[in-house]
């Protein structure tokens, strides 16, 4: 019976122990929209100390402007300490951290949504300009065309003037990745490097923002998408 006793006891003990570490491991956080941020899920890197920053030591941390730093502040990112009538405000580095890579995160899926609406849209399109012309040819008229018309795709990829979408939007996905960080990086950089105000540094970022919206709208308008299949249709073919 003893035995019994001192085993629960430590199993129970062991059980608490097992609970108040993983307590300690998973710290969340509040958001201004009322989301529950993890922080257990964007960890420092190994070998980074957690630090509380004022927000010019922590713009500094973060590698931007105090300017984008305010603009985070306004979009959500978490101040552990309030400031105003003299007082700085403090910020907890580890949740600042959390906080940006979390809203990249958001910012990639809502990208990515809002890219599958525009393809679920477009497929409304698909087929207005073929499908008239397929319309008059027969079946066999139809796989004549196809396998001439897959010969001169060959023929004109081997010559180079022809390439495959996946590589080409590869391409481009890489080249607009690169662009917009520069974009979104070059008021820091100019403040940094030309010490810009802040009025100064919010006239630039204005600007890169327009350039990159123009951007983006002109690759909206220009439609860019694979062409549409035109299903082989039955046609029974006289004799």
């Amino acid at each position: 019976m003893r035995d019994c006793f001192v085993f629960w006891v430590f199993g129970l003990g062991f059980l608490l122990l097992m609970t108040g570490k993983e307590t300690e491991m998973t710290e969340t956080i509040t958001l201004m929209d009322g989301e529950v941020l993890d922080l257990s899920l964007f960890p420092l890197p190994e070998g980074i100390e957690d630090d509380v920053f004022n927000v010019d030591l922590m713009a500094k941390a973060m590698g931007v402007s105090t300017v984008t730093l305010g603009k985070w502040i306004d979009q959500g990112m978490p101040v552990q300490k309030q400031g105003g009538n003299g007082q700085s405000y403090e910020l907890k580095f580890s949740q600042c951290f959390a906080w940006r890579k979390w809203k990249e995160n958001q910012d990639r899926s809502a990208k990515r949504s809002m890219e599958r609406r525009a393809e679920q849209k477009a497929m409304l399109f698909l087929g207005d300009d073929s499908a008239a012309p397929a319309s008059t040819l027969s079946a066999k008229e139809i796989r004549e065309w196809s396998e001439a018309e897959l010969l001169r795709n060959k023929l004109a990829e081997q010559k180079g003037q022809l390439v495959r979408v996946a590589p080409v939007q590869d391409l481009l996905d890489g080249l607009m990745v690169t662009l917009c960080n520069g974009l979104a990086n070059a008021p820091d950089y100019l403040e940094q490097e030309f010490s810009l105000s802040p009025p100064q540094v919010v006239k630039a970022q204005v600007y890169f923002d327009n350039l990159l919206a123009e951007i983006n709208k002109q690759i909206s308008d220009g439609n860019f998408r694979a062409a549409s299949v035109v299903p082989l249709q039955k046609v029974e073919e006289a004799g």
